[in-house]
């Protein structure tokens, strides 16, 4: 007995060995198509281990988590082994272990239901669990969160505050193995030291994590290993330890370009320049207010954005910019106060002021395919397509077929429409690479030069608006 418990505890949790998947795909004429998204992904974890899969949006890193869940699309074929505690992960066991021993907290926030209130939702996932409520005060507890967050919905909640409240309800079932998909974008760093400190003491408390995320930095906090992911396949696996200097412990050319991107400048034509004066046709915020069950969020804001200025907003996760955002966009009224544009409210038509937000699926419709969501804004023979790496291909997907950080470049596009005098972007590359961020945000502050467009950025990362910005906002001195 005694030799079989020693076994058991050199058994890895998970094995994973020249794992691929392909997607079967019929395009016009019912011809089938295959689509290979992952070639060779080979990867181990261990009890008490956390270990962080890094790599470019759209490398394959969430789709592993689908496949090891057993949530994959029905035209999804796979290949290689895919092993829980020394035994095959088939269906059936798949089934029996979801969001029981091997839990999941999603990177969509769509994962959360729009039409339920968060406590109900934590109560929903605590099953036949006696003290529903007590628990769910415990849970809030453990992920930093008031209680007076269970009474609000998905809607009302922070982005920070949704991933927040996805991992407190992925830990209901008492998991062996978690798989955190991106857990950490869009948290100011109180709060991503809360969040980070709370899987590592998973990991110490004997249960396996693999941290799947684009962020070195956040990922040599707490994990043990690193692999790393670039098109479809694991191309080097390193101990954290190796990350230091400028890469000299790193074998690959492309992981190296990953740890030294970091802290790379943004390089792009844009060079800033003194803010606009004030005569020039500026947004206005006045006199903003809002609350959420009796609980003021806005209360009387007030700032400007003048064209071609380009104006960072910081604050904590929970504070209201997303709210705040949201307002300025339209996408919410205000309890009073106005948002003008050179003393006048927006007339009809193609609203002047764009939001590009950090949760891109949110803004998309599932419905259509990338091409048509390109062609109804008017940008499908957009240049900035082209500036932005989106491939041809991408355009007859569906929005589902793609990952987060592609999702976010076609909401980039569509935001740049030529009618837009004032674009708001809320945290739009926390789900991207380093390498991908320094891209994108190069594009963005040269289309916005070009156009004498008018930026609101709001970011927890005050060295990305230090580079970026003419002036930053403090959100609790509006």
């Amino acid at each position: 007995m005694a030799l079989t418990n020693i076994e058991n505890e050199k058994t890895p949790l998970l094995e994973v060995e020249d794992f691929a998947l392909t997607f079967r795909l019929y395009k016009k004429g019912l011809r089938e198509q295959r689509m290979q998204v992952v070639r060779k992904l080979n990867m181990t974890i261990n009890k008490g281990e956390v270990v962080a899969v890094i790599g470019a949006s759209g490398s394959g890193k969430s789709l592993l988590a689908d496949a090891i869940l057993g949530i994959l699309p029905e035209n999804a074929i796979t290949e290689g082994k895919l092993h829980y505690q020394g035994k095959p992960l088939t269906r059936d066991r798949q089934k029996k272990l979801r969001g029981n021993e091997i839990s999941l907290i999603p990177q969509s926030v769509n994962a959360l239901n729009p039409l339920m209130k968060v406590g109900k939702q934590i109560q929903t996932a605590l099953k036949h669990s006696g003290h529903r409520k007590a628990l769910q005060r415990d849970i809030l507890q453990k992920v930093n969160l008031n209680e007076d967050v269970a009474n609000y919905y998905p809607f009302q909640l922070s982005g920070g505050m949704a991933r927040k409240v996805l991992s407190a309800i992925a830990l209901v079932g008492h998991p062996e193995l978690i798989i955190a998909d991106e857990p950490t974008p869009g948290l100011d760093s109180q709060s991503l030291q809360e969040v980070t400190s709370f899987i590592r003491s998973l990991a110490d408390d004997g249960k396996g994590v693999m941290f799947i995320t684009h962020d070195i930095d956040t990922a040599l906090k707490i994990a043990d290993t690193i692999v790393i992911m670039n098109k479809g396949e694991t191309i080097e696996t390193v101990q954290a330890g190796h990350f230091n200097g400028n890469g000299e412990n790193l074998k690959e050319s492309y992981t190296n370009e990953l740890w030294n991107a970091r802290n790379q400048i943004l390089k792009s034509n844009y060079k800033k320049k003194s803010s606009p004066s004030p005569g020039d046709k500026s947004l206005q915020i006045r006199n903003l207010n809002y609350s959420i069950n009796g609980k003021q969020i806005l209360e009387d804001i007030n700032f400007d954005v003048l064209p071609g200025e380009v104006v960072g907003l910081m604050g904590e996760s929970g504070a209201g910019k997303t709210t705040l955002a949201r307002i300025i966009a339209g996408h919410q009224q205000a309890d009073g106060g106005s948002v003008k544009i050179n003393g006048h409210e927006h007339r009809k038509g193609r609203n002047p002021i764009q939001l590009v937000g950090q949760h891109p699926e949110q803004f998309i419709n599932p419905k259509w395919t990338m091409g048509q969501v390109l062609e109804e804004s008017g940008m499908l023979d957009s240049e900035v397509i082209h500036m932005l790496g989106i491939q041809e291909e991408w355009l007859s997907r569906w929005p589902s077929e793609l990952s987060g950080g592609e999702l976010q470049r076609f909401s980039i596009v569509r935001a740049l429409h030529p009618k837009t005098k004032f674009l708001i972007l809320d945290e739009i590359t926390t789900m991207l690479d380093a390498i991908s961020t320094v891209e994108i945000w190069s594009v963005v502050l040269k289309v916005v030069k070009q156009r004498n467009i008018g930026l609101l950025a709001i970011s927890h990362d005050k060295q990305l608006l230090n580079q970026v910005c003419h002036r930053i906002l403090d959100f609790h001195e509006l």
